[in-house]
């Protein structure tokens, strides 16, 4: 708008907006446990759990979890172009995504089942409610200068980010050096991985 010159003044330069923290929503090592053990009645839920439970255990994003192919499973490892960062990551393989992984082989669904965004955190959120993830969360947001807090059962805050969290605060609590926990997710500023 500047360069053609619908604003004759750079005023707006001086503007800043503080940063504020804002609430890590995952699982924890219990809960990601629960909701992978839990038996569900309906299939989309089953089929949306392992999704994200598969997330939870890789650190990959919804987007690169949409495009995971056979061919990027390579022994214990997941060897994938990341989209956001467009550059290979070797990815290990836990017990978890294993398992995933066996369970949709040589099936319709393989790799993982498919969904949309919106339908994931639709059905995610019912997958939570129905294992029983439902510890109250309290966040945190101003309006106006004004602090205002709310109140919700954690299943209704989780959505396929959550997975990612997950991924990066269980394996820190398990000692994995931060690092490591970085190389995998392919955060390459410490301050965005905080």
């Amino acid at each position: 708008a500047f360069e053609r010159d619908y604003i004759k003044t750079q005023t707006y330069k001086k503007f800043k907006a503080g940063e504020r923290e804002t609430e890590v929503i995952c699982l924890t090592l219990e809960e990601f446990v629960k909701l992978y053990e839990h038996k569900f009645k309906a299939k989309r839920h089953d089929r949306v759990r392992d999704f994200f439970v598969f997330g939870c255990s890789t650190g990959l994003r919804f987007s690169d979890l949409i495009s995971l192919e056979a061919s990027h499973v390579q022994g214990d490892f997941i060897v994938k172009n990341i989209q956001k960062t467009q550059e290979n990551h070797m990815i290990p393989l836990n017990k978890y995504s294993k398992e995933i992984l066996n369970k949709y082989k040589d099936t319709v669904y393989e790799t993982l089942p498919k969904v949309s965004h919106q339908k994931f955190n639709k059905y995610l959120k019912e997958c939570c409610k129905e294992a029983g993830i439902d510890t109250p969360v309290t966040i945190t947001r101003f309006s106006g200068g004004k602090r205002k807090h709310s109140t919700y059962p954690k299943h209704e805050l989780i959505t396929s980010h959550a997975a990612r969290k997950t991924f990066a605060t269980l394996s820190l609590l398990m000692g994995m050096p931060e690092r490591v926990v970085r190389n995998i997710t392919g955060h390459k500023k410490e301050e965005n991985f905080k």
